[in-house]
């Protein structure tokens, strides 16, 4: 999933999705998170990006699919951010909303797409990039949030039903059900369908 897009994009993929059996999916319902996410909800306010948000799940009962929660509580979530040392902490507060407002005033769907990309293997510039303070704040944003996820992933396909799960999570969350999927439990990768995200 991508967190800003064309109304369009988020029909189709949504019609997908929650038309399966079951649904996994993302969301942590806390202050901290609402703060991080300043850095791309702000860029809305822009008429000139004219993009939308991605849409809350549909409420169950509304749709074919069993949804389930497959993301941290906000109590849990707020374990892993403490573990992140203060002044990196203090940084993300202060980031967050300056860089949601330089988008709002600056980024165009050019800008956007370029930061857009995500591979299976992380990139150079990823790994390069990486140190103890960032790999803290990775742990808390990404890899707690991606275990969890695995754990649900992995009850689901224990059922040994023939369910067909979709699972509706950020893109960089990908990568973990990717390895699950393939290393661990021995799938392979079939045919896909393109969706533009958004036009430019």
């Amino acid at each position: 999933m991508i967190h800003v897009g064309q109304p369009e994009f988020y029909r189709a993929a949504f019609d997908d999705a929650f038309a399966h059996d079951l649904v996994l999916v993302e969301g942590v319902k806390s202050p901290i998170s609402a703060r991080i996410t300043r850095s791309y909800r702000w860029l809305l306010a822009s008429k000139r990006i004219d993009l939308s948000l991605q849409p809350k799940s549909p409420d169950p009962g509304t749709c074919h699919a069993t949804i389930i929660h497959a993301d941290l509580s906000a109590a849990e979530f707020a374990v892993e951010w403490r573990k992140v040392q203060l002044w990196v902490r203090l940084a993300v507060y202060l980031l967050s909303p300056l860089i949601g407002l330089q988008r709002r005033w600056f980024a165009t769907r050019e800008t956007i797409a370029k930061d857009l990309a995500m591979d299976v293997q992380p990139s150079q510039k990823e790994l390069v990039d990486w140190s103890p303070e960032t790999g803290a704040l990775t742990h808390a944003i990404l890899e707690s949030r991606d275990e969890r996820l695995v754990d649900r992933l992995r009850e689901q396909l224990s059922a040994e039903s023939k369910t067909k799960i979709a699972i509706v999570y950020g893109a960089a969350h990908m990568r973990a059900v990717i390895r699950e999927l393939t290393v661990h439990q021995g799938y392979m990768t079939g045919p896909s369908d393109w969706l533009t995200v958004f036009h430019f």
